[in-house]
Protein backbone atom coordinates (compact mmCIF):
# COMPACT_ATOMS: atom_id res chain seq x y z
CA UNK A 1 0.00 0.00 0.00
CA UNK A 2 1.43 3.49 -1.35
CA UNK A 3 1.96 6.11 1.81
CA UNK A 4 -0.91 8.20 0.17
CA UNK A 5 -2.94 6.02 -0.15
CA UNK A 6 -2.69 5.04 3.72
CA UNK A 7 -2.85 8.65 4.36
CA UNK A 8 -6.22 8.38 2.27
CA UNK A 9 -7.69 5.81 4.31
CA UNK A 10 -6.86 7.17 7.69
CA UNK A 11 -8.65 10.91 6.82
CA UNK A 12 -11.75 9.07 5.41
CA UNK A 13 -11.97 6.20 7.82
CA UNK A 14 -15.46 6.03 8.91
CA UNK A 15 -15.05 3.90 11.39
CA UNK A 16 -12.57 5.81 13.54
CA UNK A 17 -14.61 6.79 16.75
CA UNK A 18 -13.48 10.56 16.29
CA UNK A 19 -14.62 10.72 13.08
CA UNK A 20 -18.20 9.46 13.95
CA UNK A 21 -18.83 11.95 16.64
CA UNK A 22 -17.41 14.60 14.64
CA UNK A 23 -20.46 16.44 13.28
CA UNK A 24 -18.60 19.63 13.17
CA UNK A 25 -17.26 20.44 10.00
CA UNK A 26 -14.21 22.35 11.34
CA UNK A 27 -13.80 19.57 13.84
CA UNK A 28 -13.67 17.36 11.20
CA UNK A 29 -10.59 19.12 9.43
CA UNK A 30 -8.83 19.28 12.45
CA UNK A 31 -8.72 15.50 12.85
CA UNK A 32 -7.98 15.02 9.17
CA UNK A 33 -5.11 17.38 9.77
CA UNK A 34 -3.62 16.19 12.97
CA UNK A 35 -3.67 12.42 11.18
CA UNK A 36 -1.56 14.02 8.78
CA UNK A 37 0.45 15.77 10.69
CA UNK A 38 1.43 12.69 13.06
CA UNK A 39 1.51 10.46 9.61
CA UNK A 40 4.61 13.27 8.62
CA UNK A 41 6.07 12.30 12.17
CA UNK A 42 6.06 9.24 11.47
CA UNK A 43 7.26 9.16 8.06
CA UNK A 44 10.77 11.38 9.94
CA UNK A 45 11.13 9.12 12.19
CA UNK A 46 10.97 6.53 9.44
CA UNK A 47 13.92 8.52 8.00
CA UNK A 48 15.65 8.74 11.02
CA UNK A 49 15.87 5.42 11.15
CA UNK A 50 16.71 4.47 7.80
CA UNK A 51 19.95 7.30 8.03
CA UNK A 52 20.82 5.32 11.34
CA UNK A 53 21.11 2.18 9.21
CA UNK A 54 22.82 3.78 6.44
CA UNK A 55 25.70 5.25 8.55
CA UNK A 56 26.01 1.99 10.81
CA UNK A 57 26.51 0.24 7.16
CA UNK A 58 28.92 2.68 5.93
CA UNK A 59 30.96 2.35 8.96
CA UNK A 60 31.38 -1.54 8.72
CA UNK A 61 32.44 -1.05 5.00
CA UNK A 62 34.79 1.42 6.43
CA UNK A 63 35.99 -1.44 8.48
CA UNK A 64 36.09 -3.85 6.40
CA UNK A 65 37.91 -1.78 3.65
CA UNK A 66 40.50 -1.21 6.46
CA UNK A 67 41.06 -4.74 6.67
CA UNK A 68 41.49 -5.33 3.26
CA UNK A 69 44.41 -2.68 3.84
CA UNK A 70 45.90 -3.84 6.22
CA UNK A 71 45.81 -7.84 4.12
CA UNK A 72 47.99 -6.20 1.54
CA UNK A 73 50.38 -4.81 4.29
CA UNK A 74 50.51 -8.03 5.68
CA UNK A 75 51.58 -9.79 2.36
CA UNK A 76 53.73 -6.80 1.61
CA UNK A 77 55.62 -7.82 4.50
CA UNK A 78 55.62 -11.48 4.12
CA UNK A 79 57.19 -10.84 0.84
CA UNK A 80 59.85 -9.06 2.50
CA UNK A 81 60.52 -11.26 4.52
CA UNK A 82 60.62 -14.22 2.17
CA UNK A 83 57.93 -16.10 3.27
CA UNK A 84 55.87 -16.06 0.25
CA UNK A 85 53.52 -18.79 1.76
CA UNK A 86 52.58 -16.27 4.51
CA UNK A 87 52.00 -13.69 2.18
CA UNK A 88 49.24 -16.36 0.34
CA UNK A 89 47.79 -16.90 3.65
CA UNK A 90 47.49 -13.59 4.42
CA UNK A 91 45.64 -12.80 0.48
CA UNK A 92 43.62 -15.74 1.39
CA UNK A 93 41.45 -13.69 3.69
CA UNK A 94 40.76 -11.03 0.56
CA UNK A 95 38.16 -12.76 -1.06
CA UNK A 96 35.69 -13.30 2.10
CA UNK A 97 36.08 -9.83 2.72
CA UNK A 98 35.48 -8.31 -0.44
CA UNK A 99 32.50 -10.35 -0.66
CA UNK A 100 31.37 -8.70 2.50
CA UNK A 101 32.20 -5.46 1.25
CA UNK A 102 30.29 -5.90 -1.89
CA UNK A 103 27.09 -7.01 0.15
CA UNK A 104 27.37 -4.08 2.37
CA UNK A 105 27.37 -1.70 -0.85
CA UNK A 106 24.35 -3.06 -2.23
CA UNK A 107 23.02 -2.50 1.24
CA UNK A 108 24.07 0.49 1.43
CA UNK A 109 22.70 1.48 -2.19
CA UNK A 110 19.42 0.77 -0.72
CA UNK A 111 19.32 2.43 1.91
CA UNK A 112 20.03 5.38 0.26
CA UNK A 113 17.33 5.32 -2.31
CA UNK A 114 14.83 4.09 0.43
CA UNK A 115 16.17 7.27 2.10
CA UNK A 116 15.61 9.86 -1.03
CA UNK A 117 12.77 8.48 -1.49
CA UNK A 118 11.15 8.87 2.10
CA UNK A 119 13.05 12.69 2.04
CA UNK A 120 10.95 13.27 -1.07
CA UNK A 121 7.45 11.69 0.47
CA UNK A 122 7.88 14.12 3.31
CA UNK A 123 8.61 16.65 1.10
CA UNK A 124 5.52 16.24 -0.52
CA UNK A 125 3.78 15.75 2.57
CA UNK A 126 4.93 18.63 4.00
CA UNK A 127 3.64 20.75 0.84
CA UNK A 128 0.19 18.81 1.12
CA UNK A 129 -0.21 19.45 4.64
CA UNK A 130 0.61 23.59 4.20
CA UNK A 131 -2.17 23.34 1.58
CA UNK A 132 -4.42 21.98 3.58
CA UNK A 133 -3.86 23.83 6.38
CA UNK A 134 -4.50 26.82 4.76
CA UNK A 135 -7.98 25.33 2.98
CA UNK A 136 -8.94 24.00 6.73
CA UNK A 137 -8.61 27.68 8.15
CA UNK A 138 -10.59 29.06 5.09
CA UNK A 139 -13.50 26.64 5.25
CA UNK A 140 -13.30 26.43 8.79
CA UNK A 141 -14.24 30.30 8.53
CA UNK A 142 -16.34 29.43 5.60
CA UNK A 143 -18.30 27.16 7.93
CA UNK A 144 -18.58 29.67 10.69
CA UNK A 145 -20.09 32.22 8.84
CA UNK A 146 -22.39 29.13 7.46
CA UNK A 147 -23.50 28.33 10.42
CA UNK A 148 -23.56 32.19 12.06
CA UNK A 149 -26.13 32.70 8.68
CA UNK A 150 -28.16 29.35 9.56
CA UNK A 151 -28.57 30.72 12.99
CA UNK A 152 -29.74 34.63 11.98
CA UNK A 153 -32.32 32.76 9.38
CA UNK A 154 -33.46 30.74 12.31
CA UNK A 155 -33.92 33.97 14.33
CA UNK A 156 -35.29 35.94 10.99
CA UNK A 157 -37.48 33.28 10.90
CA UNK A 158 -38.12 32.82 14.26
CA UNK A 159 -39.45 36.80 13.98
CA UNK A 160 -41.43 36.59 10.97
CA UNK A 161 -43.38 33.92 12.27
CA UNK A 162 -43.89 35.85 14.83
CA UNK A 163 -44.17 39.33 13.68
CA UNK A 164 -46.92 37.05 12.05
CA UNK A 165 -48.56 36.02 15.23
CA UNK A 166 -49.07 39.85 15.88
CA UNK A 167 -50.27 40.98 13.01
CA UNK A 168 -53.29 38.50 13.15
CA UNK A 169 -53.42 39.79 16.68
CA UNK A 170 -53.46 43.70 15.72
CA UNK A 171 -55.95 42.54 12.75
CA UNK A 172 -57.91 40.71 15.40
CA UNK A 173 -57.78 43.54 17.57
CA UNK A 174 -58.78 46.24 14.81
CA UNK A 175 -61.97 44.12 14.29
CA UNK A 176 -62.96 43.95 17.45
CA UNK A 177 -62.30 47.87 18.00
CA UNK A 178 -64.21 48.79 14.51
CA UNK A 179 -67.04 46.11 15.73
CA UNK A 180 -67.09 47.93 19.55
CA UNK A 181 -67.42 51.15 17.37
CA UNK A 182 -70.29 49.95 15.82
CA UNK A 183 -72.12 49.00 18.48
CA UNK A 184 -71.28 52.50 20.04
CA UNK A 185 -72.58 54.21 17.33
CA UNK A 186 -75.37 51.91 16.83
CA UNK A 187 -76.30 52.71 20.52
CA UNK A 188 -75.86 56.21 20.45
CA UNK A 189 -78.54 56.16 17.90
CA UNK A 190 -80.61 53.99 19.98
CA UNK A 191 -80.44 56.53 22.81
CA UNK A 192 -81.38 59.21 20.74
CA UNK A 193 -84.34 57.89 19.87
CA UNK A 194 -85.57 56.21 22.99
CA UNK A 195 -87.32 58.41 25.93
CA UNK A 196 -85.52 57.72 29.24
CA UNK A 197 -88.95 58.45 31.48
CA UNK A 198 -90.91 55.97 29.40
CA UNK A 199 -88.12 53.66 27.92
CA UNK A 200 -90.52 54.12 24.69
CA UNK A 201 -88.79 55.16 21.34
CA UNK A 202 -89.70 59.16 20.80
CA UNK A 203 -92.53 60.17 18.89
CA UNK A 204 -90.88 62.32 15.91
CA UNK A 205 -93.67 64.71 15.41
CA UNK A 206 -93.86 65.38 19.42
CA UNK A 207 -90.59 65.64 19.78
CA UNK A 208 -90.63 68.50 16.81
CA UNK A 209 -93.70 70.49 18.79
CA UNK A 210 -91.74 70.18 21.75
CA UNK A 211 -88.63 71.87 20.16
CA UNK A 212 -91.09 74.54 18.66
CA UNK A 213 -92.41 74.89 22.37
CA UNK A 214 -88.90 75.06 23.71
CA UNK A 215 -88.17 77.28 21.40
CA UNK A 216 -90.69 79.87 21.96
CA UNK A 217 -90.51 79.39 25.69
CA UNK A 218 -87.13 80.81 25.35
CA UNK A 219 -87.71 83.54 22.79
CA UNK A 220 -90.37 84.68 25.85
CA UNK A 221 -87.72 85.09 28.19
CA UNK A 222 -85.57 86.65 26.36
CA UNK A 223 -88.51 89.66 26.03
CA UNK A 224 -88.97 89.50 29.40
CA UNK A 225 -85.44 90.17 30.59
CA UNK A 226 -85.12 92.60 28.40
CA UNK A 227 -88.33 94.44 29.52
CA UNK A 228 -87.29 93.95 33.43
CA UNK A 229 -83.43 95.92 32.20
CA UNK A 230 -85.09 98.93 29.90
CA UNK A 231 -83.97 97.11 26.68
CA UNK A 232 -86.68 97.80 24.16
CA UNK A 233 -87.21 95.38 21.54
CA UNK A 234 -85.67 96.11 17.86
CA UNK A 235 -88.42 98.06 15.87
CA UNK A 236 -89.05 95.68 12.81
CA UNK A 237 -87.95 97.68 9.39
CA UNK A 238 -90.74 98.22 7.30
CA UNK A 239 -90.74 97.36 3.71
CA UNK A 240 -92.57 100.14 0.95
CA UNK A 241 -93.24 98.79 -2.42
CA UNK A 242 -93.18 102.20 -4.53
CA UNK A 243 -95.23 101.50 -7.94
CA UNK A 244 -92.82 101.87 -10.85
CA UNK A 245 -94.21 103.72 -13.31
CA UNK A 246 -94.66 102.21 -16.98
CA UNK A 247 -92.35 103.06 -19.83
CA UNK A 248 -93.35 104.52 -22.87
CA UNK A 249 -92.93 104.22 -25.98
CA UNK A 250 -90.36 107.07 -26.79
CA UNK A 251 -88.88 106.69 -23.33
CA UNK A 252 -85.23 105.18 -23.61
CA UNK A 253 -83.92 102.52 -21.46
Amino acid sequence: MSFFKRLGELVAAKGDAALDAAEVPSQTFDHAYNKMVDTLTDLRRAIVEVVTARKEIEQQIDDLTEQNGRIDEQARQALLQGNEPLAQQALLKRPPLQAQIAALNGQHKQMVDKETSLEQAAQRLAARIQAFRTEKETLGATSSAAAAEVKVSASLAGVTEEMGSINAAMDRARMKIARQSARAAALDEVVGQTDFNTGMPVDPVQAELDHASAQASIAGDLARLKAEIGLSPPKPIQLTSTPVPERGKGDVA
